[in-house]
Parts: C-alpha cells; sequence; structure tokens
C-alpha cells in the first residue's frame, strides 16, 4: 500500500505542469530613420533571444514597401507575426502595430478604435499557454487630439471589444498609454498595470524626454493573473556615450503567473 501511494505521487507530480507563468513584452523599436534600425536590430535580436518572451508587442510600426522591422525579428525568433492595421494593403507606408509570438495561435481579429488615426487599429491574438487559451491584446492608446474626452472613448471601444471577443477567457492588453496611471485604471475596470509603481522612465526612444502619461506597459486582469515580476527593456549605450545616459530604452516586459485553474480538457 505505501509503495501504490508513493507511486500515485510520483505520477501526480509528473503530471502537474508546473507554475503557468507567460512573459508579455511591449516595446518601440528604434527605427527613428533606416539607419538607426539597422546599427541596432542584431542588439534587439540578441536581447529577445535571451529573454525569450512569450509574445512581443511591438508599438508604433512602419511597414515600408512590404519591408517590417517586426516581423523581420519574428522570423529570426522563429515566432508567428500579426501585424495590425487599419492601412490598406495598397498603401506604401502603413501604420500599425505587430504580436509576436512563440505560442500556438488559435484565433486573431482587428478593430479600430475611435476617432481613427495612423495606429488606432487594436488586435488580437489567443493563444495557447500549456492546456489554457489566453486572449493578449495590443492598443496604443495615445490619440490624436490627446484629450481625456478622446482617450475616454478609445479606452470604451477597446474595452467594449475586449467583451465581445473575449469569451470569458484570462486576458491582458499589452500598450503604450498616454493617461496617467489613476485614469489609466479608471477606464479599464478589472485590469491593473504590470508597472503600479515604476521606478523609472521605460518610454521608447523616439519620445523619450516628451512622453506622457503611463507609457509602455501590460494590463493584466487582477482575476486570472498575479504580476510576478517586470523589468525595464533597453539597449546599451553606443560607442562613445555614457553608459547610463546612453542607454537605448525600449519598453518593458511583464512576468505574470496564471491564476485560473486548468479545465479538464482543453478547447
Amino acid at each position: 500500500m505505501l509503495w501504490a501511494a508513493s507511486a500515485a505521487q510520483v505520477q501526480a507530480r509528473q503530471a502537474d505542469p508546473g507554475p503557468r507563468l507567460l512573459k508579455v513584452a511591449t516595446l518601440e523599436l528604434p527605427t527613428l530613420d533606416e539607419g538607426q534600425w539597422e546599427q541596432r536590430r542584431d542588439q534587439v535580436l540578441q536581447m529577445l533571444e535571451t529573454l525569450q518572451p512569450d509574445v512581443i508587442a511591438v508599438q508604433r510600426v512602419m511597414q515600408a514597401q512590404g519591408r517590417n522591422p517586426a516581423c523581420w525579428l519574428a522570423t529570426r525568433l522563429r515566432y508567428s507575426c500579426d501585424f495590425v492595421t487599419a492601412d490598406p494593403p495598397s498603401q506604401a507606408l502603413r501604420h500599425g502595430s505587430a504580436m509576436l509570438t512563440r505560442l500556438p495561435v488559435s484565433e486573431d481579429g482587428v478593430t479600430l478604435l475611435h476617432p481613427p488615426g495612423q495606429f488606432s487599429a487594436a488586435g488580437m491574438l489567443r493563444v495557447k499557454l500549456q492546456e489554457e487559451l489566453i486572449n493578449i491584446y495590443v492598443a496604443r492608446l495615445r490619440p490624436d487630439p490627446d484629450e481625456p474626452e478622446v482617450r475616454r472613448h478609445q479606452s470604451s471601444d477597446l474595452m467594449t471589444w475586449i467583451g465581445a471577443t473575449g469569451e470569458g477567457l484570462p486576458s491582458l492588453i499589452a500598450g503604450d498609454f498616454s493617461a496617467d496611471t489613476a485614469e489609466l485604471v479608471r477606464s479599464t475596470p478589472g485590469f491593473q498595470p504590470a508597472r503600479r509603481n515604476p521606478g523609472e522612465r521605460v518610454d521608447p526612444p523616439s519620445v523619450a524626454g516628451s512622453a506622457r502619461g503611463h507609457g509602455l506597459d501590460v494590463l493584466f486582469q487582477v482575476k486570472h493573473f498575479e504580476g510576478v515580476g517586470q523589468q525595464a527593456l533597453k539597449l546599451p549605450a553606443a560607442d562613445g556615450a555614457v553608459p547610463d545616459k546612453g542607454a537605448l530604452r525600449l519598453g518593458v516586459m511583464a512576468t505574470l503567473r496564471l491564476q485560473s485553474p486548468v479545465p479538464a480538457s482543453a478547447p
């Protein structure tokens, strides 16, 4: 009987998938000009290869003549790449976001936040972490004009879309937010920023020094996730620059633990 009990405990441990951790990065690539991207892209690739995020949300992606820097990264990382844009395929320069993941994808979707603008398309991926499905939304809530009423309208559009597409599954939002933290929390009920008390600026290089609001972050549903940690994503200073002041800030990566129980049979 003791042997049987011990064997059952071993089998239970082997069947236990362990902590269901999800690493989500939200960042902006150094693409102020083509030269900067060419110089820095291998460093970005090396950083992401080391960190191995499960999902990477890239903000302010500009695809010119079919060349997409975010999808270039995805190809080399062996991740999938979904380009989220409101611009028609015939347009030479298209603006949007990109969603990269190494997890299996079962669904995707795009919606337009109002008022429309260059980066007002929001996207969704439904990915599988171990045996559970999770919704990943990407949005850039920096409207033009950036006024409280306009921000509320876009946030309301996003939350309505999440309510219509979430299907009760654990959900999170990887984005860039011009609202301050208090306004952001009020406008996304049920979600909590991974950077609740950010200790340093982690804004992307294109807006460093002029960024406002909460900035780049991952918002997670508190009923489904627990925040484990977050870290700034940055590249080392260029040659000749002061090490601390010259670091190129890209964004943040949040590590989350999925709290909801694993279903008896995966969908």
